[in-house]
């Protein structure tokens, strides 16, 4: 990153780059700065491009018309799937949850009621990493506190609707009765899997592969199933939100002399011959094809790392399902069809135009270090709600709404 924010900032632009959907702004930055070819003028001559790549994948880097990025889409751009402990519902003869309470009555079951039979005091119900995205979000989902909401005539941000608080709420609740493993501040990713490891725990959310064990040690995923998240509280299907399907964008500065060559060499990337070679190399010398079935036959090339790979057009048919089987068993295919169907797009927050005055007013820490102290019981919710909303709007989130809002007005309310 900084050599290239030095190479922009010199204008000696390399030919194109790749930025990963964490520095999206910076992109967009570089665009709001002049510096970026704009490509909707060329996507018309490149078939693959226009009309394979879904068009949700071009929201994060379309501005007023303008395309300035092509997205690597990806196939599991919804990862999400909750893991529930199969042995340990068996132990207590529980049936799979459906609904927030059920859910509830399991995981304090899972706590309280000696599961793993070893007469200890030494389980917990859920586990959750330092930001909750595993072990929070089925919960987030299931109270509809990770979308942005038009209400009063403002966008608001998912962070302060009372949705949020219902879920904060919970999440106490669940802490307070030492359901939640009360150390989840300081998981990092390692140790979440190391806690998993210690076979402790009897629910979280988490990524459609864990299934496949390579994340952890052998058989400590065959105890789990993946299931749907919690209903919502009147009884509606819940699902993962998400505000882009994007890993990451290759983006051509202004001033490069072959676009096109560029562009028509990542359309061929979302062909169906480019997506085949995504996925498993050259036939003959890396995979092997019988009957529809493949099967890789050298361990030369590993499939392509998303940091240096080409575009996908992150569809997962058929197609992709059998080149996936290569890697992975159906059963960790399934648990990947559970998560793109339990899975939507905010199209809102995936359109959201870059404000870069915004980035000064650090909004989203605001966010977090409330939704940890709530959590945690640090502060009572019922008494300080109100105060952080007014904390959120006067540090610069009504400025940011009013910007927000004036575009959705505009543009964002035609996307639902």
């Amino acid at each position: 990153m900084d050599k290239l924010n030095i190479m922009m900032a010199s204008g000696e632009y390399p030919d194109a780059f790749a930025l990963t959907e964490n520095f999206k702004s910076k992109l967009l930055q570089f665009a709001n700065d002049g510096l970026l070819t704009d490509l909707s003028p060329y996507l018309d001559k490149y078939p693959n491009l226009k009309n394979v790549m879904p068009k949700e994948a071009w929201l994060p880097v379309t501005q007023e018309g303008k395309i300035w990025a092509i997205p690597y889409n990806r196939h599991d751009g919804f990862t999400q799937v909750v893991y529930i402990n199969k042995k340990w519902l068996d132990t207590l003869d529980l049936k799979p949850p459906r609904t927030i309470d059920e859910f509830y009555e399991v995981m304090k079951a899972f706590t309280e009621k000696d599961p793993d039979r070893n007469g200890k005091n030494d389980t917990f119900g859920l586990v959750g990493n330092n930001d909750l995205t595993y072990g929070g979000r089925m919960f987030q989902a299931a109270f509809d506190a990770e979308s942005y909401k038009f209400r009063d005539n403002e966008l608001q941000p998912p962070e302060i609707t009372e949705e949020y608080r219902d879920y904060l709420g919970f999440m106490n609740k669940l802490v307070s009765e030492k359901i939640l493993d009360p150390e989840w501040p300081t998981i990092t990713g390692a140790i979440f899997r190391q806690k998993i490891n210690t076979g402790k725990y009897g629910m979280f959310n988490g990524f459609w592969h864990f299934a496949s064990g390579k994340e952890f040690a052998d058989g400590v995923m065959d105890n789990y199933i993946a299931v749907e998240p919690p209903l919502r509280q009147d009884g509606t299907p819940s699902t993962f939100t998400y505000n882009s399907t994007n890993r990451h964008y290759i983006a051509i500065p202004q001033g490069t002399k072959n676009v096109e060559a560029l562009l028509k060499f990542l359309d061929w990337a979302v062909s169906p011959e480019g997506t085949r070679f995504n996925f498993l190399g050259i036939e003959g010398k890396h995979y092997t094809e019988a009957g529809g079935a493949f099967q890789k036959t050298s361990t030369e090339r590993a499939a392509l790392h998303w940091a240096f790979s080409l575009v996908k057009h992150g569809l997962l048919n058929d197609e992709v399902k059998a080149y996936m089987k290569t890697e992975y068993k159906d059963a960790v295919i399934d648990n990947l069809t559970l998560a793109t169907s339990v899975g939507t797009l905010d199209k809102v927050a995936a359109a959201l135009p870059y404000y870069p005055e915004l980035a000064a007013y650090n909004l989203p820490k605001i966010a977090q270090e409330y939704t940890a102290k709530t959590i945690l019981g640090n502060e009572k919710i019922d008494t300080s709600w109100n105060d952080y909303v007014k904390k959120y709007r006067s540090s610069g989130g009504d400025k940011a709404i009013k910007q927000w809002s004036d575009w959705y007005a505009k543009e964002g309310s035609k996307l639902n």
